[in-house]
């Protein structure tokens, strides 16, 4: 297996692949891809490289897999890797911003350590996964077709599943399984769904391949209904409506490998978001242990591309969670800054930058909009969402692992309404994060890449500047009071165009003893930094925050050139020790 550079010479256009239940015996495996491209459930005998020896790569996602002899990162700037098994001292790491390794067979603190380099904080390991389920998968089984529905599982024990069988939720035959083809209508799909237990969307064979052109919402309305794409099979979006909706209430229901594009005008007045489980006014209670479902490699774009006839497009929320309990493993939501409609020809040395494209006058409000209670995310990705927060999380004990953003450099709106790539509501008492990263672009600011409640606790947050100052994030975190008071720090440390700090300081809500609360079931996190914990945020003591300095700054004033002030480093550090903190 060989999946190299592109055009460019780098491996940043590797999206929209993906590989599984293979197994590979080559001495080595390259597999240089970048965002929705998964690895999943495969043995790789030899050497697994996950980039070619020069170029960059900005990936991705590894889960089930077993590794031969070494897995070399290469130039990805960042990675999530999960139920794996690798020899011990087989990682190789040569540069990098943001690695997790989570319930991985064969690392240790040790390893982590070296993979560093020196670049603090960029690789998180936690030995147990959080509650996970693998996507579906297509089998041959005795004499007959079947989809194996994998169950979901708290804690497991690390490394690959080799208890394939007892993985195995439930199995559904061929003949309970409705399958699709891109010149199917959409009401021909629907009456199939009615009258099956999942639904399988096959790529199709005459063109346009893959694309499912749908006249109004495909719904899933029945438990543990599966919908599952091969070929990544694409939805595009009827006009003002979603490409899928989810029933509020429902269980463990499975959608899987879809890629869903945006139709609706750029004029026209609302856009249902193109992914909706459950309905935002639901008030379905669900006990925490309960799973009302999984999304496994999903993909939301929205551009001015040539087969939509290069039209302007709008989404208001692009993938929409309400329903509790949910599990989102391995999520890209785009906004393109490219397209086929621009005169722009992809080639190598080919800048981005300075060229004008027309996706870049589509309208995107929210790339994920999370309003469900205890959900649990894995490799989530969000790029140039420029009408508002690219994530928005509104659920109380929520849980990420691994998070990749990339502002939008085409537009000024990030700085101008003060748009976080990264925000939980700041009535939120518990959520736990691990492993995020921000970029920016050129020289746009942005006000801060992090918008929190005082409640959440992030772990080894990152921040990256590319053809930029440090500074062009003006702060890197900032926290809300529920009062609307904000809190905002700078980076604890900053090397070359990477910024960091192994936590942001929070207040334990645990200790507020509210009634009826839940908080996540997070697994033991031994192996990464200790949080600080506060009895409560103060920000009349600005010694901790950057803020202080410009507590009248007036962003209309502002220009993009001008940066506030850069906190004073021996202010930084007393962030650990300064008593008026109040730690517990």
């Amino acid at each position: 297996m060989w999946v190299s550079n592109d055009v460019t010479g780098h491996a940043t256009n590797n999206f929209w692949r993906s590989l599984e239940g293979v197994t590979i015996t080559a001495p080595r495996t390259m597999w240089a891809v970048s965002q929705a491209s998964p690895l999943r459930r495969s043995v790789i005998g030899g050497e697994l490289w996950l980039s070619h020896d020069v170029g960059y790569s900005s990936g991705g996602f590894i889960s089930d897999v077993k590794i031969g002899k070494s897995l070399v990162m290469g130039t990805q700037q960042q990675w999530f890797a999960r139920q794996m098994t690798m020899p011990p001292g087989g990682l190789e790491c040569w540069q990098g911003w943001n690695y997790i390794f989570m319930g991985v067979e064969g690392i240790d603190v040790e390893m982590g350590y070296k993979c560093n380099k020196g670049t603090l904080n960029k690789v998180s390991i936690m030995d147990r996964t959080a509650r996970s389920a693998e996507k579906p998968y297509i089998v041959w089984e005795g004499s007959e077709w079947m989809i194996h529905v994998p169950k979901v599982v708290h804690q497991p024990e690390p490394g690959y599943i080799q208890d394939r069988e007892g993985q195995i939720g439930w199995k559904l035959s061929f003949r309970e399984v409705f399958v699709a083809d891109p010149q199917m209508s959409t009401d021909t799909i629907l009456q199939g769904m009615r009258y099956k237990a999942a639904l399988l969307l096959t790529p199709g064979e005459s063109p346009p391949a893959e694309i499912y052109a749908l006249t109004r919402s495909l719904e899933v309305t029945k438990d543990r209904f599966v919908v599952l794409g091969i070929g990544f099979p694409t939805l595009v979006s009827p006009v003002g409506q979603s490409c899928l909706k989810v029933r509020s209430g429902l269980t463990d229901v499975r959608i899987a490998s879809i890629i869903f594009d945006a139709n609706t005008p750029v004029s026209h007045g609302y856009a249902e978001p193109l992914l909706q489980w459950g309905d935002a006014t639901n008030l379905f209670v669900r006990r925490q242990l309960e799973v009302s479902g999984v999304a496994s490699d999903i993909v939301a774009r929205i551009g001015a591309f040539a087969y939509l006839n290069c039209e302007l497009k709008r989404a208001d929320h692009m993938l929409e969670f309400n329903d509790d309990s949910l599990i989102i493993d391995n999520v890209w939501v785009w906004h393109a800054d490219h397209d086929d409609c621009s005169n722009f020809v992809m080639a190598k040395g080919a800048d981005m930058m300075d060229h004008h494209f027309k996706s870049d006058q589509c309208q995107s409000q929210h790339g994920i909009v999370v309003n469900g209670n205890n959900i649990v995310a894995y490799g989530v990705a969000v790029e140039h969402i420029d009408g508002g927060h690219m994530l928005l999380w509104n659920g109380e004990a929520g849980q990420l692992y691994f998070f990749q953003a990339e502002l939008p450099y085409h537009s000024d709106l990030t700085l101008q309404r003060r748009y976080a790539a990264y925000a939980v509501d700041r009535n939120i008492y518990s959520h736990f994060a691990l492993g995020l990263g921000v970029y920016i672009i050129g020289g746009k600011p942005a006000y801060a890449a992090y918008l929190l409640s005082e409640y959440c606790d992030l772990r080894n947050v990152v921040t990256v500047a590319i053809d930029a100052s440090d500074d062009s994030f003006h702060h890197q975190v900032c926290q809300e009071s529920m009062e609307g008071e904000q809190t905002c720090y700078k980076p604890q440390n900053c090397s070359w165009s990477r910024c960091w700090r192994p936590w942001v300081p929070y207040v334990d809500a645990h200790a507020l003893k509210l009634r009826g609360a839940t908080w996540p079931l997070i697994p033991p996190t031994e192996k990464l930094p200790e949080p600080k914990i506060l009895k409560r945020l103060r920000p009349e003591d600005r010694y901790q925050v950057s803020s202080w300095q410009y507590a009248d700054y007036q962003l209309g004033r502002h220009a993009e050139s001008d940066h506030p002030f850069a906190i004073d480093d021996w202010r930084v550090s007393s962030l650990l020790t300064f008593p008026l903190l109040q730690t517990n």
